[in-house]
């Protein structure tokens, strides 16, 4: 729960004030190297040529004086840098500063102003004030300390697992894209850059708080401020307001300076008072001082040069020496050219934060807008519960979801209220006070309900409901191969009947989503409406993708070959972790050439396929080829491909996110006893060139997406089932999400840790919190994935205890049921129902 709301609070916080610490990064950046840019536009006004000694303070002021007509303030002169010296004029009243002129300090000509000064204090005016006076400085000052609260919370929220592992914290993955880009972005440069704005934000406070600045110089100060200026300042020893003329002994000034300083004086600040009784103040450094900004002090009387204090940065205590490099610090300097050029990248990366910061929080927002629309088919017609037609669905894959809304839309069009309810969330009393209600549910395995529905069988089938009021109608979607096909929708219309409730037709029953049967449905709940069915439903069309890799994951292994395939969309398309593709698969030519052999064709007559023309080779291609072919012997190539039905569609888990830029496939050799490969998985490793087009198709799985809250998640899966949890937890590092425990199967570690380097990285990187990896064959007796997880029964419950989901993908045989009976064990079966009718345990399972 903390870290949770941290996460929101820094996202917050990062698109409201992360367009001002931009505006501070970049403006920081500049004004940093403001003498190194003004020099490189300036050659010739702002360099010097230098030649001897510079001329003493008191030539200078009385040169300048006479040729401004105006009375010196402060000289700041560089002795042998070369470049042009400065002089600041008493202000006029009212004014803080006076008029400011560059001249050569070897002759005290004034130079014209150089290209640029007045953009740099444009610059100097947005760092600090944002070009909005003190409002825009209690604006800084509070970005300033919500920076530091960036690092510290950004820190928090990527800490790795493996804390002592530097690439963990540095490393940058540039093959990731999209999200996953963005966020590796944020985080790895934020790591990177972290010292660096704790840096800036802690010395630039010193300027934005009296409170900051107070509390440093008590910390830090050998002498702590007692409320008076520390140095200097605007009054006499008593307090009392300047009184007289201010009167300047510059040779007795200049001799303290020379005195003090010695023969190693680099650049002296003569900052006058602005009458009579003040003392004035200088800042001069060495030559051998280790930063720009390690300034000595001298306070002395203008009018005698006599020194009141000498504060020398060599005698101070380091603390004291950090107050007083508080400006180096800020801008790197202390550090030598170095650490200006790495402080001053630094603040030009501030504006990346707030970009990638923004085009991931536009990311949650769309892909929320996603979920919206994707439930929002209807219009609230204001209908109450018992003149609104209910639509209830279970679905496991998100089949029957999809057919239940399109029901939905049809009855509306229909001018009907409709409203649309999982069976999960449907009572009892919804049942009794409902008129008219459609039930769209499919059947999961061999008969079971969908695991989104077993709290509904549980609870209401066989309860004594009156519902003799209720007209309804039965959509059941199944399998044929199961002997137990539409089991669960068959026992909800016995269920219903026995209630008394009133069938307006007998149940549709849809194999393998036949479009004849939906047809029927549509019809048939046309008539009962007394209204014209809509356009057949039609299925998304199948799209030519193009396979732009292949690769072989597990090499030397004892098992059939595993492929990692891309393939990439013929336009941009979204999917969500945990979807499915429907590939349309088509034999190889040997096979089909070996079919031809003694029918007495060659596989170049031309034949129509629904309208087209295509050779015969062609059309056999996705055609199911029969055991034996005795019966076709003698048939003309039309009739040939007329007798052979279409092959079936191959269904597989998606293992990437829409961001990797392509979708992936993880699809293992199926090899017969004949040595034949099967049609799906011999099509897209074997037979389907590189470069080479595949009809394909996305179907939503919404029973397998990731739960809406961030809770930790639990990841079990064996061989190619990886697929499905690789996208699930690629989409969970997108989010920044680490409670991730995954434990994986195979055969042996050797050759069939199927994209080990990656997950070790997530692991690495702390992305994972915990991995197993299971290797069957790799000790004297069999482990499998279950027999880990029960060993870890204790670190399962914890964490189920804190919120944690289960999703399991694989092999239905063995694996899965292994791993349903080891949870029955460790938390009872009532644990486990709740957990599946919560939507905490979820299957994609084959």
């Amino acid at each position: 729960m903390f870290k949770k709301v941290l996460f929101q609070l820094h996202w917050f916080l990062g698109i409201s004030a992360g367009l001002v610490l931009a505006v501070m990064g970049v403006t920081g950046a500049l004004y940093a190297f403001e003498d190194e840019i003004l020099d490189a536009l300036n050659p010739d006004v702002l360099r010097v040529d230098k030649r001897g000694e510079t001329l003493p303070p008191a030539e200078l002021a009385r040169r300048l004086e006479a040729a401004q007509g105006m009375t010196v303030a402060i000289l700041r002169v560089e002795l042998d840098s070369g470049r042009v010296a400065t002089a600041y004029f008493q202000p006029r009243p009212g004014e803080r500063r006076g008029p400011r002129v560059n001249f050569d300090p070897y002759t005290a000509e004034v130079r014209p102003e150089g290209v640029g000064e007045d953009f740099f204090g444009v610059v100097l005016d947005l760092h600090r004030f944002l070009a909005i006076g003190p409002f825009g400085r209690q604006i800084t000052g509070a970005c300033t300390l919500i920076l530091i609260f960036f690092c510290l919370s950004g820190l928090y929220l990527r800490w790795p697992r493996k804390v002592l592992d530097w690439r963990a914290w540095l490393t940058l993955d540039w093959a990731r894209k999209g999200r996953s880009f963005n966020w590796d972005l944020h985080s790895v440069f934020g790591t990177w850059c972290l010292l660096a704005y704790l840096l800036f934000a802690f010395t630039g406070l010193m300027w934005s708080y009296s409170w900051w600045n107070q509390g440093m110089t008590r910390l830090l100060s050998d002498t702590p401020p007692t409320g008076e200026p520390r140095r200097g300042g605007a009054m006499n020893g008593k307090g009392a307001p300047p009184a007289g003329p201010l009167v300047v002994d510059y040779d007795a000034v200049w001799q303290s300076i020379r005195e003090s300083a010695g023969p190693g004086l680099a650049s002296y600040n003569l900052r006058l008072p602005n009458g009579a009784g003040l003392p004035a103040t200088v800042f001069y450094l060495l030559k051998d001082s280790p930063h720009p900004r390690a300034f000595n002090t001298l306070n002395l009387d203008p009018a005698s040069g006599r020194i009141h204090a000498l504060d020398r940065y060599a005698d101070k205590s380091l603390g004291d020496q950090l107050l007083t490099s508080n400006y180096a610090l800020h801008v790197g300097s202390y550090f030598g050219l170095p650490g200006r050029i790495i402080l001053a990248v630094a603040s030009l990366l501030m504006p990346l934060f707030f970009i990638t910061g923004w085009l991931l929080y536009l990311d949650r927002r769309r892909k929320k807008r996603q979920v919206l629309q994707a439930r929002s088919g209807l219009q609230d017609t204001g209908a109450d519960h018992a003149s609104a037609w209910l639509v209830g669905f279970a679905s496991q894959s998100g089949f029957a979801e999809q057919l239940a809304w399109q029901s939905a839309g049809q009855l509306q069009a229909a001018g009907l209220p409709v409203r649309v309810e999982r069976l999960a969330d449907l009572t009892g009393e919804d049942l009794q006070r409902s008129h008219n209600a459609l039930f769209v549910v499919s059947t999961f395995g061999d008969g079971e309900a969908p695991d989104s529905a077993r709290a509904f069988e549980r609870q209401w089938l066989g309860q004594p409901l009156a519902l003799e009021h209720l007209n309804y109608a039965v959509l059941a979607l199944g399998d044929r191969q199961y002997t137990q096909f539409c089991g669960f929708a068959r026992r909800l219309h016995g269920w219903l009947l026995e209630r008394g409730g009133r069938s307006l037709f007998a149940p549709v029953e849809v194999d393998n989503a036949d479009p004849q049967a939906l047809q029927s449905w549509q019809q048939q709940l046309g008539q009962a409406t007394g209204s014209q069915p809509l356009a057949a439903w039609q299925a998304p069309a199948f799209e030519s993708w193009t396979l732009s890799r292949r690769e072989w994951l597990n090499p030397g292994s004892q098992g059939a070959k595993v492929f990692l395939l891309s393939l990439a969309p013929p336009e941009s398309v979204r999917w969500a972790a945990g979807d499915l593709v429907e590939v349309l698969p088509r034999h190889g030519e040997a096979v089909l050439r070996r079919l031809l052999d003694g029918l007495g064709l060659t596989g170049d007559e031309p034949v129509s396929v629904d309208g087209l023309q295509e050779t015969l080779l062609q059309a056999l291609g996705s055609r199911q080829l029969p055991q034996h072919r005795a019966h076709l012997v003698g048939l003309h190539a039309q009739a040939l491909v007329d007798t052979l039905v279409p092959l079936a569609a191959r269904e597989y888990s998606i293992a990437s996110i829409p961001e990797d830029g392509s979708l992936q496939l993880i699809v293992r050799q199926e090899i017969h006893s004949d040595g034949d490969f099967g049609v799906g998985s011999g099509w897209l490793t074997e037979y389907l060139p590189v470069g080479a087009q595949v009809s394909l198709r996305l179907r939503r799985n919404s029973g397998f997406h990731l739960p809406e809250a961030g809770v930790p998640m639990i990841l079990v899966g064996n061989g190619t089932g990886l697929a499905g949890l690789r996208s699930l937890l690629k989409a969970r590092i997108q989010q920044g999400q680490t409670g991730n425990w995954l434990l994986f199967g195979e055969r042996n570690r050797a050759h069939d840790c199927l994209c080990g380097e990656e997950l070790q990285g997530w692991l690495d990187n702390g992305q994972l919190q915990r991995l197993d990896l299971v290797f069957s064959r790799d000790q004297a007796h069999k482990v499998y994935v279950q027999d880990r997880l029960r060993e870890a029964g204790d670190e399962v419950r914890a964490w189920l205890a804190e919120g944690a989901a289960i999703y399991l993908c694989g092999s239905l045989q063995g694996m899965a049921s292994g791993v349903d009976q080891v949870l029955h064990e460790l938390l009872g079966e009532l644990a486990v129902a709740e957990l599946i009718e919560t939507g905490r345990y979820r299957r994609d399972v084959y």
